[in-house]
This record gives C-alpha cells, sequence and structure tokens, in this order.
C-alpha cells in the first residue's frame, strides 16, 4: 500500500502535465484526483491505527498483567486524522488500469510520458541487507499461553528466527518460522499466572542473519 501512495502521489503531480496530449487524463481528471487524495489519506491512516493497536495492546497488558506497580497506561484515544477525504468507487485498480491501456495505446504515446506517469515498469535497485528492518506485529491468545506474530517487511529472507525475553531474563531464542506469520507457544514461568514478555525477530537467509532485527514488542501470555 505504501509503494500505492507512492505511485498516486506521483501521477497526481505529473498528469497535469499531459491531460492536453492524452484526452482521457483531462476527462477523468476529477475522479483521478479524488482517487490520488483518497489513496493517500487511508494508506497514512492506516500507520496511524497501527500505532493505535499497539496503544492498545499495551493498555491492555498494563491492566491485565500481574504486576500492580507498573504506572497506569494511558487513555485509548482513537480518532481519524483531518481532512478525511470524500468516497470514491471501488475498483481502482481496474480504472487505473484501463486508463493506462487506452493512453499506451495511442498513436501519439511517448515512453517517456509513460514513465514520467508511471505507466511503464522500472526496475528498482535492490535495498541493502544492512537497510532492511523488519516489522513485527503480536496478538496474544486468550489462553494456552501463545500468540500469533505477523512479519512484514522481510526482503528477501525466507526464514526468521523468534527471541523473547523475559521480566529480569535474557534474550533467548525460541524457534524458526517461515513465511509471513507463524503462532507461537511459550511457558509461562508460574503456570497459571499471565506473563508479559518482550519478542523479536531476526531475518535469515542462506543460513546466515539477514538484515537487522526487529524493534521488540511487548505481549501477554495468557494461563
Amino acid at each position: 500500500m505504501d509503494e500505492l501512495a507512492v505511485w498516486w502521489r506521483n501521477f497526481t503531480l505529473r498528469r497535469p502535465e499531459f491531460e492536453s496530449k492524452y484526452q482521457v487524463l483531462k476527462t477523468n481528471g476529477a475522479a483521478l484526483i479524488a482517487i490520488g487524495a483518497w489513496m493517500g489519506y487511508w494508506v497514512d491512516t492506516r500507520h496511524t491505527f497501527d500505532d493505535m493497536s499497539k496503544q492498545l495492546s499495551k493498555y491492555y497488558s498494563d491492566i491485565a498483567g500481574k504486576d500492580p506497580l507498573v504506572d497506569p497506561p494511558s487513555p485509548i484515544v482513537w480518532t481519524l486524522p483531518p481532512g478525511t477525504p470524500a468516497e470514491v468507487p471501488t475498483g481502482i485498480e481496474e480504472f487505473i488500469r484501463d486508463i493506462r491501456r487506452e493512453v499506451v495505446a495511442l498513436t501519439n504515446y511517448s515512453k517517456a510520458d509513460g514513465e514520467a506517469m508511471g505507466f511503464e515498469a522500472t526496475k528498482s535497485a535492490p535495498i541493502s541487507p544492512n537497510l532492511l528492518k523488519p516489522a513485527i506485529q503480536l496478538f496474544g491468545a486468550a489462553n494456552n499461553n501463545h500468540f500469533s506474530i505477523v512479519v512484514t517487511g522481510r526482503g528477501e529472507a525466507t526464514m526468521w528466527d523468534v527471541y523473547f525475553l523475559r521480566k529480569g531474563g535474557t534474550w533467548t531464542k525460541h524457534t524458526t518460522a517461515e513465511g509471513k506469520s507463524a503462532d507461537i507457544t511459550v511457558p509461562l514461568t508460574t503456570p497459571g499466572d499471565a506473563e508479559q514478555i518482550q519478542v523479536y525477530v531476526q531475518m535469515r537467509k542462506a543460513n546466515a542473519d539477514y538484515g537487522q532485527p526487529s524493534d521488540p514488542v511487548y505481549v501477554t501470555l495468557n494461563p
């Protein structure tokens, strides 16, 4: 979605340069502007709600956990960012593909024009593994001391190691998983008592560490 938002920002910026040459861009100008505004707003808002999810996890863990001395969490405040755009019709992808097909089929179409608007595929340079850093989301289960983990930004990693930290303990490698997500079970220090731990992942490729470790995230294990 982030890449789509970047694409639409560029297209919205460059489209007016070509609407006199390609009539379909002018005829659909209002719709294309509206879609660009919608795409940018809701992609940014998705990240806002990712942060809200972390806020809710901390709120729940602090209150539902077993430490009565932890500082009270901040109240949950969930609101949409200002400037909500007008709704647009469904099927944005098909709409813009139809526009592109009509533009590139014209006899006066220029590949340079297409590159400027993003209609021509470009091969991006590979990202250095040293710059890659995955992000993780943890979803604690209601019981059975396990949680689900979703890993994004994996680059070319084929697998990832899961590390966890108990309060007062040291980081310990727990398991290796692959793909986008996995369910993880961690034994409780005291059976029957909920426990909060931290978790991070380290990507792996060709039997070696790949990229940077993710930032650690808290999750509560419920008995």
